[in-house]
């Protein structure tokens, strides 16, 4: 018996080494599957009827942007997109190639609305100098699912979805119906800022910024403390879409629709709806949610804001000039951009930090350092130490708001409702200086 093994397992050997060696047709030469994918992205994005609905984000911003693009064989592509009015009413053409870098590559070669997202000119819209918010210009295709083609950035491996569109829609995103909803989301939460959703027995309250296009969630859990969150969102024609989900109580929120002209409701992943609840006050206490729902409050880019006094103005504005004064010949050293504050909640720290530039798109922080106690939901600050370096010397620069101000007066600190924006954001007061308080965004 052993013998007949032996004999059949000769023959199969010799059977196996006499064939020549085949590639899995399963899998197919390289070259011809790349040029498959080429031709097959190439052709569903074109052969769309009524173009694509688009959503990404970016890196440094962390924020969710919105499109709606069309794609001609002729290489040339119109869209529109959520950044502000213009883009949202104001159709853009240019022009993309499907290319072979590694993979199936999306790429927009000329300037659009998702090229102006790493314009490094902050005048254009906002972001960092010399980066813009950290987006990408060119996508790798990932693979389709339904109706549903994902791409991922090339350099910042940031999510680009293109759903597609149906023809109502297309109608809409064409003919400024675009804008009316960003206004009409902007509206809603502007009138109210203090909502919340209630899955199973947990309720979330929720915060929409959206000049930040981030929204954060905060849940209360079992034992007392609160859990929290930020995840990007864009507008729709719609309503709202959470880039990517959210998921509270083991449920994936996607979006949120206009059920009627006055309510919203989420939509999970199944399409399950949540209605939307509207709230008199905030569910988590400010105290709680500093430290839990954000760490970081940013005083922005501006010579005036909702919620600032005249005289918190006026020294931001006087330290901003101290710090421009270092100059060589005639070359500023440090331009002052935002201001953050960054709490430590758990060991009652925070650090005041002066975003700078310099040579047009360099940055560079200056630092200084805090320990706080809390009494009564009143703050006071102390300064650890003696600044040194760079940021002892420009620390008298920044005496109108530190040295004045922040290093020996007592604050209050609450939610601060942006009425031009419906963004709750964070509020300093000075009480021994009624005339001074300001307000930052909370991150």
């Amino acid at each position: 018996m052993k013998k007949i093994f032996y004999l059949m397992f000769l023959v199969l050997l010799a059977f196996s080494c006499s064939k020549p060696k085949e590639m899995d047709p399963i899998f197919g030469n390289p070259d011809d599957r790349i040029s498959d994918t080429l031709l097959y992205v190439k052709k569903t994005l074109v052969d769309a009827p009524y173009g694509w609905k688009a959503y990404t984000t970016t890196e440094i911003s962390k924020g969710g942007y919105g499109f709606y693009m069309q794609f001609g064989e002729n290489d040339r592509l119109k869209m529109v997109a959520d950044l502000n009015e213009t883009t949202a009413s104001v159709i853009k053409e240019s022009t993309y190639r499907i290319r072979q870098i590694m993979y199936a590559t999306l790429s927009f070669d000329t300037y659009n609305y998702i090229t102006m997202l790493q314009d490094p000119d902050p005048s254009v819209y906002g972001g960092t100098a010399g980066k813009g918010h950290g987006s990408d210009n060119e996508y790798d295709y990932v693979k389709t699912h339904g109706d549903t083609l994902f791409f991922q950035g090339r350099k910042f491996i940031k999510p680009l979805i293109l759903v597609k569109a149906k023809e109502d829609e297309a109608k809409k995103y064409t003919s400024k119906g675009y804008l009316d909803v960003i206004n009409k989301n902007k509206a809603f939460f502007k009138k109210n800022p203090l909502t919340s959703i209630v899955v199973g027995n947990v309720e979330a309250e929720l915060a929409f910024g959206f000049r930040t296009k981030r929204m954060s969630i905060i849940t209360a859990n079992s034992d007392g403390s609160f859990s929290s969150s930020f995840v990007e969102f864009c507008n729709t024609i719609d309503g709202i879409e959470i880039v990517g989900g959210v998921v509270i109580n083991n449920v994936q929120l996607k979006r949120f629709i206009w059920k009627d002209e006055n309510s919203l409701v989420g939509l999970d992943k199944d399409g399950k709806e949540y209605p939307l609840k509207i709230n008199s006050s905030s569910v988590v206490p400010y105290l709680t949610a500093l430290g839990a729902s954000f760490s970081v409050i940013t005083i922005p880019d501006a010579t005036t804001y909702n919620g600032w006094s005249t005289n918190f103005a006026t020294r931001k504005a006087q330290a901003k000039a101290g710090i421009n004064r270092w100059a060589f010949d005639g070359v500023n050293f440090f331009i002052l951009r935002t201001i953050d504050f960054k709490f430590q909640s758990v060991n009652k720290r925070m650090s005041i930090v002066f975003n700078t530039t310099y040579e047009g798109s360099k940055t560079f922080n200056l630092t200084y350092n805090y320990t706080y106690t809390v009494e009564n939901g009143k703050f006071k600050f102390t300064l650890s130490g003696t600044p040194s370096g760079n940021d002892g010397a420009l620390y008298n620069d920044v005496r109108y708001l530190l040295q004045e101000r922040i290093n020996v007066d007592t604050f209050e600190l609450g939610y601060f409702v942006n009425s031009e924006t419906g963004e709750v954001m964070s509020q300093f007061k000075s009480v021994e200086h009624p005339d001074f308080y300001f307000t930052g965004q909370n991150n």
